[in-house]
């Protein structure tokens, strides 16, 4: 029993340690009510944030790279994109998660994106930072289940790509 009682305060003791971190990821100084540009794998991200009753509203458009992502890559599936607030070591302060529902993929216009952070601190003595996350599925069709792909038929497989926080 004292085994168990120990085995269980290590384990509370290391889930109150860990944290998100987006250290891994390409990331901007925050700025307010400036346009900013973040290239990232698969995505770039122009956006502006700007303060609203004490929240952090970050707008803008996320633009697929078209030269690293397939061309026969057509529709959007299991598509979210979160954006974070860090500081200098990367641990994440605040964060939103937007899922967008199956669509088509627009090179031109790209998906339009506005998240509401709420941190609960921001550190006056340390520089902040934005960076997103992203996960996706891309298949050549609308009702072609990402699911269901059979990769051993030699058929179009799905492309999926993901960069977001880790739990460290």
């Amino acid at each position: 029993m004292r085994r168990l009682a120990l085995f269980l305060l290590i384990v509370f003791l290391l889930v109150g340690c860990s944290h998100l971190s987006v250290r891994h990821l390409a990331k901007n100084p925050f700025q307010l009510n400036e346009t900013n540009h973040l290239s990232m794998r698969y995505w770039n991200f122009e956006y502006m944030t700007v303060v609203d009753n004490g929240d952090y509203i970050v707008r803008g458009v996320a633009m697929p790279k078209t030269s690293v992502i397939p061309g026969w890559a057509e529709w959007l599936h299991d598509f979210w994109i979160s954006v974070y607030l860090s500081d200098e070591k990367g641990v994440v302060l605040a964060k939103d998660l937007k899922v967008f529902p199956t669509q088509k993929l627009d090179r031109v216009h790209g998906v339009n994106f506005e998240f509401q952070m709420e941190p609960e601190k921001m550190p006056s003595s340390q520089d902040t930072y934005l960076t997103f996350g992203y996960r996706m599925r891309m298949t050549e069709s609308q009702f072609h289940s990402p699911e269901t792909d059979r990769p051993l038929t030699g058929d179009k497989s799905v492309f999926f790509a993901s960069e977001g926080a880790l739990a460290r």
